[in-house]
Formats: structure tokens, C-alpha cells, sequence
């Protein structure tokens, strides 16, 4: 059982974990092209005018987020203080929640598109699923979901990651993309991508997905 304000906790080690980092990961991709925005810019190419779009995991909404507010209503979610507080300064016109991925409340069919980048890995895989299922319950019919996630298979583990203790747990791509479809979801798009961090090559697993 996870004790929060603890090790043991994971989802407290990754809110704590981007507080602390605001700073480093802020500069992390800068210079550097990650696939992000070429994923993004599929989505919001399928998109009408004022639609209605949710960020899980949005961070600092950098460089995502002032892309989708020009022409887009965005709704950000994340479970750092920091990040929501950058994200707000960062996109006026956006919502932003603090809040945690896998228990944050939203209405049935309030969303256009859900969005989730670097983000998945960061709660216990066991929870994936749930967050699936949550997620299509989201959208309205014919929604568009893209998600990222490091193209691992990490059992809960916690180790450093830009000077702070970082929690990550994902499934192997296979099994990912299985979740995906079992929470009703038709994969339209998928692909490992490498992008570099900190000097490391990371790969990571990217899906769009429509809900029929």
C-alpha cells in the first residue's frame, strides 16, 4: 500500500519530482526536435474550429499548448504545482487543474481530442487501463486520442532523473497498443520514435487513436 508523502508513493514522487525540476526540464528540449509537435499537428489537422481538447500530464503547456490555443479550447491537467503554475502564465486563455491522471473527473463526452505526452509512464501500469477506459468515456464520438510513453517494460521502478528521485512503469509496445484497443479504441497511427535527453537516445511509443 502506497504511504503518501512517502518513497512508497509513486504518484508523490513524480509530483514532487517535477516541482522540484521545473527548472531542468524546462530546458530539456530546447534546440533539440522531439516527434511532439509532428504528432500534435496530426491531431489538430482532423480538428474543427473552437473544439474542445484536454492535456493530461501538460506540464509547463510548453511548446504544446499556445499551438492548440489558436484555434482550440485547452484543458490542462497535471499533478505538479509548479507546472500548472508555468502553464497558466504560459497560455492565458487555457483551464488548468492540478490534479492526478488517474482520478481527476471529467463529464462524459466533454472532449474533441485527448492528448497525453511523457505522461502515462509516470503512474503504476496496473492503472493504465483504467485510464483508457477513462478517457474514451471522454471524448465524443469520433474524438481523436494521441498518447505517448516510453517504449519500455518497467515494473514500478524509481530512479534519478534530472537530479531528483522520477517514477516510471509502462508495458511493452505490444501490450500498450492491446490496452488501447480493448478500451475501444481504433489505432489510426502508431510508431517507436528516438529523441534525445539530457544526451540520450530514449525511445518512446506513440498511438493516435479515434473513438468510433
Amino acid at each position: 500500500m502506497c504511504v503518501p508523502g512517502s518513497e512508497k508513493d509513486p504518484k508523490e514522487t513524480v509530483r514532487r519530482g517535477y516541482d522540484l525540476a521545473a527548472d531542468a526540464y524546462a530546458q530539456l528540449e530546447n534546440g533539440i526536435e522531439w516527434p511532439r509537435m509532428k504528432w500534435l499537428r496530426k491531431v489538430l489537422s482532423r480538428l474543427e474550429p473552437n473544439s474542445a481538447v484536454l492535456d493530461l500530464g501538460c506540464g509547463s503547456a510548453m511548446p504544446a499548448g499556445p499551438e492548440i490555443a489558436k484555434a482550440h479550447r485547452l484543458t490542462g491537467v497535471d499533478i505538479s504545482e509548479a507546472q500548472i503554475e508555468r502553464a497558466q502564465r504560459n497560455v492565458s486563455s487555457g483551464t488548468f487543474v492540478r490534479g492526478d491522471l488517474g482520478s481527476v473527473v471529467f463529464s462524459p463526452d466533454a472532449f474533441d481530442a485527448v492528448l497525453s505526452f511523457y505522461t502515462l509512464e509516470h503512474i503504476p501500469r496496473v492503472e493504465h487501463a483504467a485510464v483508457l477506459r477513462r478517457i474514451h468515456s471522454w471524448l465524443r464520438g469520433g474524438g481523436l486520442l494521441l498518447f505517448s510513453i516510453e517504449a519500455g517494460d518497467y515494473d514500478d521502478v524509481t530512479g534519478e532523473w534530472l537530479g531528483v528521485p522520477m517514477f516510471l512503469s509502462c508495458f511493452d509496445p505490444e501490450t500498450t497498443r492491446g490496452l488501447a484497443r480493448n478500451a475501444g479504441f481504433e489505432i489510426l497511427e502508431t510508431e517507436v520514435e528516438v529523441q534525445i535527453e539530457a544526451g540520450k537516445e530514449i525511445p518512446y511509443l506513440w498511438v493516435l487513436a479515434r473513438r468510433p
